[in-house]
């Protein structure tokens, strides 16, 4: 499968709109410094105020999901080829040859995990999303498991009924090699066949994301790992009737980053 153009384009598109995301980031911070004012219609003005900030998160959760979305679905891709690679090795009978094998079995396990992690992430935001071209990318991916659901349950992976993978770890790694590959390292097989709609899905992310750029002015940038490059600290601090807002580096887990 080759993906290089196409995955080229879309990481120019990313790195745009990160450069993008760094100026307005500026612009914001420089209008929002904490300045005092003074106004006759105070409580008006927070009440407006407050209504406008409650907006901004609801367009940044959204914008963070489709952030994720494109992200997790982009490492998908690049978790399937290297499992492909996998598949294509062959090994000999001797001791190195079965050394190797293990240590591509062992190697294979963890890009299956990775794998299951990222297909978790994608599908539950393309859950809350919502929409048809993301429902359809759901029913896309809910096909793709139901055909190969009893192959998947042999080497311990099972579906919830929020349509979850779920990994049990023990049976996936006392299982037989061959039944591993052929789901997850074979050309055309499961995991070559989800890598493949998130291919769509991550390009149908980036244009939704370009659209709301357009729309939302500054976004954020979430972090697989509990970090983002800003966020709005301060909410419902107020000199003179006016809020101002506060910016610097989120260090919790929560889910949304903006």
């Amino acid at each position: 499968m080759n993906i290089n153009s196409s995955r080229i384009s879309l990481l120019r598109s990313r790195n745009l709109r990160s450069a993008r995301r760094s100026r307005a980031g500026k612009i914001i911070s420089s209008r929002t410094s904490g300045t005092s004012r003074t106004s006759s219609s105070s409580s008006t003005n927070r009440t407006k105020r407050t209504t406008s900030a409650s907006s901004s998160l609801t367009q940044t959760k959204q914008l963070a999901m489709y952030e994720r979305v494109e992200k997790y679905a982009s490492s998908i891709q690049t978790n399937v080829e290297s499992m492909l690679k996998i598949g294509k090795m062959s090994y000999t009978d001797d001791e190195t040859g079965k050394k190797a094998q293990e240590n591509d079995q062992n190697t294979l396990t963890k890009y299956i995990k990775n794998f299951v992690s990222d297909y978790n992430d994608v599908y539950n935001d393309l859950t809350d999303l919502g929409g048809g071209t993301n429902t359809a990318f759901k029913k896309s991916l809910d096909s793709i498991i139901a055909t190969n659901k009893t192959a998947l349950q042999e080497i311990g992976i099972t579906v919830s009924k929020s349509g979850e993978l779920t990994i049990d770890e023990k049976t996936l790694e006392a299982a037989d090699f061959d039944k591993v590959k052929a789901v997850f390292a074979k050309a055309g097989g499961f995991a070559d066949k989800v890598s493949a709609k998130m291919e769509s899905i991550e390009s149908s992310s980036a244009t939704s994301l370009t659209m709301l750029n357009k729309l939302y002015g500054a976004t954020s940038t979430y972090n697989k790992y509990g970090t983002s490059n800003s966020y709005f600290n301060g909410f419902g601090n107020y000199n003179n009737g006016y809020s101002y807002y506060n910016y610097g580096n989120y260090g919790s887990n929560s889910g949304w980053y903006f």
